[in-house]
């Protein structure tokens, strides 16, 4: 599916900026409450370097994820439908070619 030759509208960006902080916001919070759970269970200082290492590799995946820098909001939207953290309902208002384009991209 080509990418480049799509133009997005200001509304449609929004759209796309809206949905990526409700899928952060779903995707961090999970995040707290396995921290949390992880947290309680340390007895020692490897299970400490393991929760460290963990961390480390969650926010290497959450921080460039959700970098709405991103110059093809198709795939991260997809990507965030496939991994559960956003719906398609919340895309409403794209142009029904995008919402296709992530639809068909998140089955794959």
């Amino acid at each position: 599916m080509e990418q480049k030759n799509t133009q997005w509208s200001e509304t449609e960006k929004q759209i796309a900026r809206e949905a990526l902080k409700k899928a952060y916001v779903k995707e961090t919070e999970a995040l707290i409450a396995e921290i949390r759970q992880k947290a309680s269970q340390i007895t020692n200082i490897d299970d400490i370097w393991s929760l460290n290492d963990y961390l480390n590799s969650k926010r290497y995946d959450i921080d460039g994820k959700y970098d709405d820098r991103d110059v093809t909001p198709v795939f991260v939207l997809a990507q965030l439908i496939k991994e559960g953290w956003l719906e398609t309902s919340q895309l409403a208002g794209l142009t029904p070619d995008k919402k296709a384009k992530v639809t068909a991209l998140a089955k794959m």
